[in-house]
């Protein structure tokens, strides 16, 4: 869930532009899918998308690099819901980006296709330049280009990737610190509970028996005080 900028946090606003540019690669997206794969348009908007893909995970970079410089200036639980934001966006580029190469083998073939065909109806008259192809769709650089720009990008996923499962790596270790050592406070707290209560108790007893010993004197004096008026009355 993305955050409200209410006070018009810069980095809100930033979080909120990568928002923005992947919600318009993924329309991109779909509208080269709607183009035929040999198509100049085609072309131009996997062009687009290239760029935009290297852009989102740009910004994506600088945005958590800008989340660590604000570490001392919000609080943990601010902190940690922005770096989930961050990684649910690093997770929807490694997506893209996925979308982006799904259809990329398709039209090597398809251009293979069409170069092999063309090769094929020229076959018996090399020997005349006329009939030869001046230029096809994709020539072999062309292809070369594209599957070194496709294994580019797939790599550049996989170090995203990489980055966001290192992340909840450090995550995971930090809350696992905070557990045990929130552990050895109940621990503390619990034994702290446990001589507090038999000190209590004990201090219980002694009251209790300075009670009844003080019930006790009081009798005594009593009794002492009637023997006195005893013997007095005897002697009177």
């Amino acid at each position: 869930m993305a955050l409200i900028n209410i006070d018009g946090d810069p980095w809100l606003t930033d979080l909120d532009a990568c928002e923005r540019l992947s919600n318009d690669i993924q329309a991109q997206l779909a509208a080269r899918n709607r183009e035929n794969v040999l198509s100049r348009q085609y072309g131009v908007i996997s062009g687009t998308i290239r760029v935009r893909l290297k852009q989102l995970g740009s910004e994506l970079e600088q945005l958590n690099y800008k989340l660590g410089l604000l570490a001392n200036s919000i609080t943990a639980a601010e902190s940690e819901r922005r770096q989930r934001n961050v990684e649910s966006l690093q997770s929807k580029l490694i997506q893209l980006q996925r979308q982006f190469n799904s259809t990329a083998p398709s039209v090597e073939r398809e251009a293979l296709f069409r170069m092999n065909s063309a090769r094929s109806a020229f076959a018996d008259d090399d020997d005349d330049p006329a009939l030869i192809p001046s230029q096809s769709s994709y020539s072999v650089d062309d292809l070369r280009t594209q599957q070194t720009r496709i294994l580019e990008d797939q790599n550049a996923g996989l170090d995203a990737l990489s980055k966001v499962i290192a992340r909840q790596k450090v995550l995971a270790t930090r809350i696992g610190g905070e557990v045990d050592l929130h552990n050895e406070i109940l621990d503390d707290l619990a034994d702290t509970i446990e001589t507090t209560a038999t000190g209590t108790e004990r201090e219980n007893r002694n009251i209790a028996r300075i009670t009844t010993q003080d019930s006790t004197w009081g009798y005594w004096t009593v009794i002492g005080l009637l023997f006195v008026g005893i013997i007095v009355v005897g002697i009177l």
